[in-house]
């Protein structure tokens, strides 16, 4: 839900959600007002796309609240700090 109310926020538009991986299908907004299509995994933490055993070529995007996977070889979103950066740094 938390990412379904931010998508719009951060430049997605989501195409189809699923509960196998990866988890969604989504329309990015990239440079020049181009929309790129991305494949994006959810989790709480980023590690845990390790511990499910994901394929990194199946994914373009982990969205998590808590990045602890800094040398993840994929695009990270931590949603914690775009909450704080939202709500004005709290």
């Amino acid at each position: 839900v938390l990412f379904g109310m931010l998508a719009e926020r951060l430049g997605f538009a989501i195409l189809h959600m699923q509960t196998h991986f990866p988890d969604c299908e989504a329309l990015r907004l990239v440079e020049g007002g181009k929309w790129q299509h991305v494949r994006v995994e959810l989790e709480f933490e980023s590690r845990s796309f390790v511990k499910h055993l994901h394929e990194l070529d199946g994914c373009d995007v982990i969205v998590c609240w808590e990045n602890n996977w800094p040398e993840c070889p994929v695009e990270v979103i931590e949603l914690k700090k775009v909450v704080r950066r939202l709500m004005g740094g709290f």
